[in-house]
């Protein structure tokens, strides 16, 4: 998601025509989010132009929804004051209902913490996702609240909960060489990294945890009914997006992404059309998903795998049509963005250019191609993709061959470090 990251803030920089400089910290493979926060935090400190100085940093997911900003920043403002103190600070969330699509975090009242900030509770332990009946005895309880997944604290004192509880992950890390070009750490140092949760790794051990209230019209974008309770409804409390024709529906969402979904006389009811499937299911059952995706896992099917749209570090790509000895997709590429050097053993590769400007790598070869240019890379012929303009490229490529498949790819040079010799 890099370069699509950084595309937006440059787009956010020429809008608000600021000169604030920004730098993307980003991962070669994902590690779940205790590599990815000590990572963020080991760069933070050592890239500090003031070594005396112990940043405070927070950390939040990108997909939550904060309503209320005035609140929010209140809360920040607070909870700056425990981390300071040296605090690992969560933000957590009074449950409006027993959902059980949220972590749950046991508080209690705490006199040293309050002389700090009279908005501040003590954690006692973190809980996974409950059942309905286990989420119905915390809401009863008082003492329990959402985990939003915010925590703050002074760089030098996350880094000392996980050397002390995840000394794996901070041994590997203070191993690893930073880079510039390309993924912060290669490809190989982190993965090497063990595949864990900050709540696991470090939130559920340690005893210096505070939590700050937060009312400020949070919400977690993570499952339909949270899509469909944050949008706008039409006069029948209906959320209509897409291509969609309905008749005397109330109280649901319908969306579609590319074909025509009708529906009539539905009370309560999520249906969801996109590219690789259709979901239909009551309001309140969205969380249950994850129930169909255990099921295509356990059958080995790979619609859970495998998606029409596929996102790689330089852009992405759509499949438009498969048969036994053919595929055909289009291909986006980031601006200033390029795929690996490569080759296949099965198959053949048309590539035509829909828009934008390609410099392609034939063996020995360099050529530039426009709109309307195409080329042929035949099997077994070492070629790359890059696209050299500030503009997105796009292509449409068919495979040929006896065998099309996404590991008959032999990678000899790759920025993103997946070499496959």
């Amino acid at each position: 998601h890099a370069p699509d990251v950084k595309l937006q803030l440059n787009d956010i920089k020429q809008k608000l025509k600021s000169e604030n400089t920004y730098t993307v910290i980003s991962e070669p493979v994902g590690r779940n989010t205790a590599p990815a926060i000590a990572l963020a935090t080991y760069y933070i400190l050592k890239n500090n132009t003031n070594k005396n100085e112990d940043p405070i940093i927070i950390v939040a997911p990108s997909d939550h929804l904060i309503k209320d900003s005035s609140e929010f920043s209140k809360a920040v403002i607070n909870g700056a004051k425990l981390a300071q103190a040296g605090n690992i600070v969560t933000f957590g969330i009074k449950p409006e209902h027993p959902d059980t699509g949220f972590g749950y975090i046991n508080t209690q009242t705490s006199d040293k913490l309050d002389q700090i900030t009279s908005s501040s509770l003590a954690v006692v332990e973190f809980k996974e996702k409950p059942d309905k009946k286990t989420a119905e005895k915390y809401c009863k309880a008082g003492t329990y609240y959402w985990n939003s997944g915010i925590f703050m604290f002074k760089a030098s004192t996350m880094l000392k909960e996980i050397e002390t509880y995840a000394n794996d992950i901070y041994t590997n890390l203070i191993n690893t060489k930073l880079q510039e070009n390309g993924p912060t750490v290669k490809f190989e140092d982190y993965e090497k990294m063990t595949d864990i949760s900050i709540d696991y790794a470090v939130m559920e051990h340690s005893s210096n945890i505070a939590l700050i209230p937060l009312n400020c019209g949070w919400n977690d974008l993570g499952s339909w009914q949270a899509i469909f309770d944050t949008s706008e409804k039409d006069k029948n409390n209906n959320c209509i997006i897409g291509n969609v024709i309905d008749v005397d529906s109330k109280n649901s969402l319908i969306y579609s992404t590319s074909k025509l979904v009708s529906t009539i006389g539905l009370d309560n009811v999520v249906v969801v059309e996109t590219e690789d499937a259709i979901l239909v299911c009551q309001k309140d059952q969205t969380q249950e998903v994850k129930k169909i995706f255990d099921n295509l896992k356990g059958k080995n099917d790979l619609t859970c795998l495998v998606h029409n749209t596929v996102y790689r570090p330089w852009g992405y790509y759509t499949v438009l049509q498969r048969g036994d000895d053919f595929l055909t997709k289009t291909i986006s590429v980031n601006p200033k963005s390029r795929l690996s050097i490569q080759m296949h053993n099965h198959r053949s590769e048309h590539w035509v250019v829909l828009e934008g400007q390609a410099k392609v790598l034939k063996g020995e070869e360099t050529v530039i191609l426009n709109p309307g240019d195409s080329i042929d890379i035949p099997v077994k012929v070492k070629h790359a993709l890059e696209n050299p303009s500030n503009s997105e490229l796009r292509i449409l490529e068919v495979q040929k061959g006896n065998y099309i498949s996404e590991d008959d790819i032999i990678r000899f040079d790759d920025i993103y470090g997946r070499i496959s010799i």
